[in-house]
């Protein structure tokens, strides 16, 4: 029998309601038949070359209407993807099992695969925030809020060193932009991509001292 915890309870009821909140779920239910490993595979793989077609977009798309509309998705979607990684990381086996069900993944590979693309589309998202708010921050780097590789260079920093070190948040949507894709990378790394890379089946080796 589960032992009930009230703090486990209580963020698994958080995050479970959370979850319901994005597009994924909103097109699932519009579409039936969209509910499949396949279809959950061309979405993810969609919003990766989404991200990376948005920082062309906002950076030679004059126009404030289409880049603004980029970035309130781009946060929506950056959402999306950490309450769904909190949920599979925390809450999904548990609430399986509390239901009395039985959970699986459809393969450790095939998660794996999925966090790196979420981490690298999560990289493009930011920097397309970087680029509509560069008003907001101060860049260090000549150019860095004015190039496509700068500013993926300026996001992909913050995702990976937890730090500002070539942009200067100048004001508090700015340091909460920074802060919470620091976050994000923190938990991203250490967290999901940790739980699951030591679970990969090992291949088989010929050497006979390794067998």
């Amino acid at each position: 029998m589960m032992q009930s915890s009230f703090i486990v309870n209580f963020w698994e009821v958080v995050f479970r309601y959370l979850g319901k909140i994005s597009f994924f779920n909103f097109v699932r239910w519009m579409f039936p038949k969209a509910k499949t490993g396949f279809f959950s595979e061309v979405w993810a793989l969609s919003h990766v070359f989404l991200s990376i077609a948005s920082v062309p977009a906002v950076l030679y798309i004059k126009n404030d209407i289409i880049s603004f509309c980029i970035a309130i998705y781009a946060l929506l979607r950056v959402f999306e993807v950490v309450i769904y990684q909190i949920n599979v990381l925390l809450f999904d086996e548990y609430r399986a099992i509390k239901s009395g069900g039985s959970y699986a993944l459809h393969g450790y590979r095939r998660m794996i695969i999925l966090l790196i693309q979420n981490y690298f589309e999560i990289i493009f998202w930011f920097a397309a925030q970087y680029i509509f708010f560069q008003d907001m921050f101060g860049f260090t780097v000549a150019g860095s809020q004015e190039s496509i590789l700068g500013a993926i260079y300026t996001s992909f920093v913050v995702m990976t060193s937890f730090g500002f070190y070539n942009v200067t948040p100048l004001g508090v949507l700015a340091y909460t932009l920074v802060i919470g894709q620091a976050m994000i990378g923190l938990f991203m790394t250490l967290l999901s991509l940790a739980r699951f890379i030591g679970l990969i089946p090992n291949p088989k080796s010929m050497d006979q001292t390794e067998q």
